[in-house]
């Protein structure tokens, strides 16, 4: 009777830890974070999500009276409990949530404005020390210097040690990276422990990057395509740096670094990601079935004009981006920034983007859904 109970707890264990043997089921929830009009604030703009050593979810974005470089406050969103939605209702067959969750608590200024804009939120993880880094810039003059293409502007970066709960003051790099725009979206830490924040400058996209844990910042050299600006970058298997832009309306365009970010090759239209110039998310997924980690992209998938910001969609690629196995429309109106994130489990992704019901910018939005949901044999090929 021992060696038959030993055989079957053998047998339970396998298939236990078979990927197969418990397949998950497709989930896809999501809620609103900002809307505008709420908390006094005109509208909000320009998401950024990651996930903090300690699981917690830090949803991003710009607190704005108006336009772009218009009077703006950065400010932030932090849930405990993974994002999940409250009284979730069913929408297409899966739960949805509006309004706003006891699982997110209310909203905090990270950086205030005083009558500037503080843009670009590019976050990312150190997770060497545990430190959250917060990249952005500072605008002053409104619209009409960004119009005018002048970049008076400050580079700057804030710090938390507790969780996100506290910020320092700014520290202003500008002086070391010159007069860059980050992202905007997310930073991330390369194999090496280089710290890394992909964004633009007026001589072309580029990565700003630090080897001391951010105590000090170089620039890489920019892109040789001028025409691209908003920029992401993903380390791939081989720890490579790949970017990824944003250009006007047809297609994102890519290129390669060897060295972290500070010399770029291979650069090229990405002909099978197409785009209406709209700032986009990439991001590494490290639990494919198969074995190997993948990436993540999300967009609007719309080759132009500049208007057809809608049908946000997700890809995933199992070849480091060279082809995209799977496209999943996340929502069918208005879309168009976006940050994509793993949460704390590993396995499901959050994404944060704007959205609306006439246009993308009446509110940021939160979903989080699993491998199983992006991969349905009801998504689109």
């Amino acid at each position: 009777m021992k060696t038959t109970s030993s055989f079957f707890l053998t047998v339970a264990i396998l298939l236990a830890a078979s990927p197969n043997a418990r397949a998950a089921e497709p989930f896809f929830t999501q809620q609103d974070l900002f809307a505008s009009g709420i908390d006094n604030v005109n509208i909000y703009r320009i998401p950024a999500l990651i996930v903090s050593p300690k699981g917690t979810l830090l949803a991003f974005c710009e607190a704005r009276e108006g336009d772009d470089g218009d009077p703006t406050d950065l400010v932030l969103k932090r849930s405990l409990y993974d994002g999940r939605p409250s009284q979730p209702r069913q929408l297409n067959g899966y739960p949805r949530t509006f309004g706003y969750g006891v699982n997110w608590l209310p909203m905090q200024v990270v950086l205030p404005g005083n009558g500037k804009a503080i843009m670009q939120p590019c976050p990312l993880v150190d997770r060497t020390t545990g430190e959250i880094l917060l990249c952005c810039q500072e605008i002053s003059g409104g619209l009409a210097n960004l119009l005018k293409n002048e970049w008076h502007g400050r580079c700057l970066i804030v710090r938390s040690t507790d969780d996100g709960q506290t910020w320092s003051s700014p520290q202003e790099i500008t002086d070391s990276v010159g007069h860059f725009a980050a992202g905007p979206g997310v930073g991330l830490q390369l194999k090496t422990g280089r710290l890394v924040v992909p964004g633009y400058s007026k001589e072309g996209p580029r990565v700003i990057y630090s080897d001391d844990h951010g105590k000090t910042w170089r620039a890489g050299a920019p892109v040789a395509n001028k025409g691209a600006n908003e920029s992401q970058a993903v380390e791939l298997a081989d720890g490579s740096l790949l970017m990824n832009m944003r250009q006007g309306g047809r297609c994102r365009y890519v290129a390669l670094s060897r060295d972290g970010g500070q010399t770029w090759s291979k650069q090229s239209n990405a002909e099978s990601l197409p785009d209406p110039g709209c700032q986009a998310s990439i991001l590494r997924y490290p639990k494919p079935p198969q074995g190997a980690s993948a990436l993540l992209f999300c967009n609007p998938p719309h080759p132009g004009p500049f208007e057809a910001r809608t049908n946000l969609t997700v890809r995933i690629s199992y070849d480091d981006g060279q082809s995209w196995a799977v496209a999943r429309e996340v929502n069918p109106g208005p879309g168009a920034y976006s940050s994509l994130a793993v949460l704390a489990d590993g396995a499901t992704i959050g994404l944060l983007y704007e959205t609306g019901a006439s246009h993308p910018y009446e509110r940021i939005s939160f979903a989080r859904f699993n491998l199983e949901w992006l991969t349905a044999k009801s998504a689109g090929q």
